[in-house]
């Protein structure tokens, strides 16, 4: 965690609460000891960013539009279910591997040079 904290602008106390719901998950394992902390239960290309995002903000329910829709209601209910289509298309095609690579391709690109 403090790795993570050093590295990323997230507030040690949320850290804790996304890593306990992804142990609770089975996602990580927490280990302790000097060399402990969180360690991924399954491989990283085995991981997928929606099964992530699933687990830290719950299922996506659909919208209940019994509640006399208007066409206004409808037309919008319409739209954001095909942008929820879209986005669980996206999020379960990437995985943390396909984040990983991505973040040496970019590092690579652009090197850092110090003086």
């Amino acid at each position: 965690m403090s790795e993570i904290t050093a590295k990323q602008p997230i507030p040690e106390r949320y850290l804790e609460q996304i890593l306990t719901n992804l142990r609770r998950a089975g996602v990580v394992q927490s280990q302790r000891g000097s060399k402990g902390g969180f360690v991924l239960v399954r491989e990283p290309w085995q991981i997928t960013l929606l099964e992530i995002i699933t687990l830290l903000e719950g299922e996506r329910k659909e919208k209940d539009t019994s509640d006399s829709p208007t066409l206004e209601k409808t037309l919008i209910y319409e739209v954001w279910e095909q942008a929820n289509a879209a986005s669980i298309e996206v999020l379960g095609r990437y995985t943390l591997q396909d984040l990983c690579e991505e973040r040496e391709t970019r590092a690579q690109k652009s090197p850092m040079y110090y003086i």
